[in-house]
C-alpha cells in the first residue's frame, strides 16, 4: 500500500507557499541568531568562572556550549542558504534544507522522546502533585507541537520542491513531423541555451517539413 503525501498550495492556509517559507526561514534565522548570542555569553561567563573558581570544574557545561554553539552555528547557515533557495528558486538549496529538515526532525522526536520518558520515570519516584503533572503536560505538549510544526514544515518544503519541478518543463510538439522536444530543468534558472538550442531544433523540423510538401 502506497501513502501519497498532499501537495499543499498555501502556507497556514492563508499564505502563499513560497512566501509563508520564506518567512519562516527569516523566523528561524531570528531564532538561531538569539540562540547564538546566549550560548557565546554563557561560555564567556563559563570560562571567567574557570579562571576565577579552578577548583570547580566546569570542563563538562564548556563542552556542551561550545557544541551547542557549533550546531548552532550550522543551523544559521542552513537558514540562510534557505532563506537565498526561496528567494532565488534554487531547488538544489531547497533540497539541502529538506534532508537536513528530515535529520533534524528524527533527531528532535528521539531526544524528546528520551527526556519525556525520562521526566515520567523521575516522576514516578517522588510523590505526584499537581505541580509536577503541570510540568509533565506542558513537556508532552511542546514535544508533540515541535514534532507536528517540523512535520508541516518538511510537506511544506515538499510541496514548493515539486511545484517549482513542475514549473521547470518545457515541451514542444510539430504534429506534422510527428515529434516533440521536451526539456526539464531542475536549477532555479532555465539553461537558455538548451531552451534556444531546443527552438532551434523544432523550427528547422518545421520549416523541412513545409519544403516537402
Amino acid at each position: 500500500m502506497r501513502l501519497e503525501l498532499p501537495v499543499c498550495t498555501r502556507c497556514c492556509l492563508c499564505l502563499p507557499l513560497r512566501y509563508g517559507l520564506i518567512a519562516w526561514g527569516y523566523l528561524r534565522l531570528v531564532i538561531s541568531a538569539l540562540v547564538m548570542v546566549g550560548a557565546e555569553k554563557s561560555f564567556s561567563t563559563m570560562l571567567g568562572l574557570t579562571k576565577t573558581e579552578p577548583e570547580t570544574s566546569y570542563k563538562v557545561y564548556a563542552a556542551l556550549l561550545a557544541f551547542l554553539m557549533l550546531f548552532t552555528l550550522g543551523d544559521i547557515v542552513m537558514n540562510i542558504a534557505f532563506v537565498i533557495g526561496g528567494h532565488r528558486k534554487i531547488l538544489k538549496l531547497l533540497k539541502a534544507y529538506y534532508v537536513y529538515s528530515i535529520a533534524l526532525w528524527i533527531t528532535t522526536a528521539i531526544i524528546g522522546f528520551g527526556l519525556t520518558s525520562y521526566t515520567v520515570y523521575w516522576f514516578n519516584l517522588q510523590a505526584i502533585d499537581e505541580f509536577r503533572t503541570w510540568v509533565l503536560l506542558v513537556d508532552m505538549a511542546t514535544y508533540l507541537a515541535q514534532i507536528m510544526i517540523q512535520g508541516c514544515v518538511l510537506l511544506l518544503i515538499r510541496s514548493q520542491m515539486i511545484k517549482i519541478k513542475k514549473s521547470y518543463e518545457f515541451r514542444f510538439v510539430n504534429n506534422a513531423a510527428e515529434c516533440e522536444c521536451t526539456m526539464h530543468s531542475e536549477d532555479e534558472t532555465v539553461d537558455e541555451e538548451k531552451h534556444e538550442k531546443c527552438e532551434d531544433e523544432m523550427t528547422s523540423i518545421t520549416h523541412g517539413t513545409a519544403k516537402d510538401v
